[in-house]
């Protein structure tokens, strides 16, 4: 069986900078059941992308270079979004990003 191991977290006391941090919660581990897990942090898009799909324009920081808020890349057919358009960003933009992109792959295929 796979799983995911998690421990709950709560806000600790205000440091030197007023700043709360989290804390594990002492006996709070518990395990979700999981087939697969998509682990999604990072601050910029992984330079694999670049250097490996030709044809693909990226900016002097590596993001993908999209043709506005449809997603749509320099390739025909290849849509983006989130952190590998915008860099570093929240999950709010990029959810945003993915439903936006989706209809636009939709349309496309439609059309095809």
């Amino acid at each position: 069986m796979a799983g995911l191991k998690c421990i709950e977290m709560e806000l600790g006391e205000p440091d030197e900078s007023g700043r709360r941090r989290p804390i594990a919660k002492e006996g709070s581990e518990f395990v979700l059941d999981v087939d697969c897990v998509v682990i999604a942090i990072g601050t910029s898009p992984n330079p694999l992308i670049r250097n490996t799909t030709e044809g693909l324009e990226t900016n002097r920081h590596g993001c993908i270079v999209t043709n506005g808020e449809d997603g749509l890349t320099s390739r025909t057919g290849v849509y983006a979004g989130g952190d590998a358009v915008t860099g570093a960003a929240t999950v709010i933009l990029a959810m945003g990003a993915g439903k936006s992109a989706a209809a636009a792959i939709d349309q496309y295929i439609k059309e095809k």
